[in-house]
């Protein structure tokens, strides 16, 4: 951090560090990849958008693109497709090498407002929050061990129960919940796996494979290329890659349904 902010800090009081420490607390970037953040605070907003209805990452991104950004509007706000989001995703959170390229300026300022930023420079600024409080700390470092040690004991300990109870791990057909400790375990605050329902099936021609053109199924390959068949949207347990809806097509590949 530059020598400007800490000539701002030694003028300020020990009741703005407070402050200031608590909006680090709250605040989880990673200045070290700022576009993977980015992504994974995109679709972890989506999700949490009561006007979402569906809580897929498609339709998460879908909803993006064409309400948000209007790609149906006569004069949209940016022209994306799903495909390329959900490519940037692959790309900057979950590292697949895909051949997406870097977004352009203009869907990073677009994203960063969705997630009520100025811009993403703003969003990229939002980190400087952290070297201030490296600086308060160091500044009021006895003050803080005094003061706040007491006060966020007791968050810190539901915060990390939370972060290492909320995992899941597979088990033959279905995930069951387990510590974050666990071989194999995975965090589901990302993915939001209703676990009661989320079960791997062989799929048999007597099944309802739709309910009013609802599919009640998803698919997904496996690490060999095999499509396998699940009860509920969520992701492959070798893969990790998210799961798809059936289709007719999909089931006319499979022989469950004849035309």
């Amino acid at each position: 951090m530059g020598n400007d902010i800490k000539t701002i800090l030694n003028e300020v009081d020990f009741l703005f560090c407070i402050k200031h420490i608590f909006k680090c607390f709250s605040t989880r970037k990673d200045k070290n990849n700022p576009l993977k953040e980015l992504f994974t605070e995109l679709l972890e907003a989506l999700r949490k958008d009561k006007n979402v209805e569906n809580k897929t990452q498609s339709r998460c991104f879908i909803y993006f693109v064409n309400e948000y950004l209007g790609n149906d509007a006569p004069n949209p706000k940016y022209q994306v497709t799903k495909k390329t989001l959900s490519n940037y995703y692959d790309k900057y959170v979950r590292n697949i090498n895909n051949g997406a390229g870097n977004p352009k300026v203009e869907l990073k300022d677009l994203i960063a407002h969705y997630l009520s930023y100025k811009n993403y420079e703003d969003f990229l600024n939002s980190t400087k929050k952290k070297k201030i409080c490296l600086i308060c700390i160091t500044k009021y470092k006895k003050s803080f061990i005094i003061t706040l040690i007491p006060i966020l004991a007791i968050p810190f300990f539901f915060y990390y129960n939370y972060e290492t109870s909320n995992c899941i791990v597979w088990n033959k057909d279905h995930y069951e919940r387990t510590t974050c400790t666990t071989e194999g375990a995975i965090s589901d605050t990302l993915y939001h796996i209703d676990i009661a329902r989320f079960k791997k099936v062989v799929l048999t021609k007597n099944m309802e494979f739709f309910t009013e053109g609802v599919p009640n199924y998803w698919y997904g390959s496996n690490n060999q290329g095999k499509r396998e068949f699940f009860t509920a949207r969520g992701i492959h347990p070798e893969t990790k890659r998210e799961l798809d809806e059936i289709t007719e097509y999909i089931l006319e590949q499979e022989g469950l349904i004849n035309y």
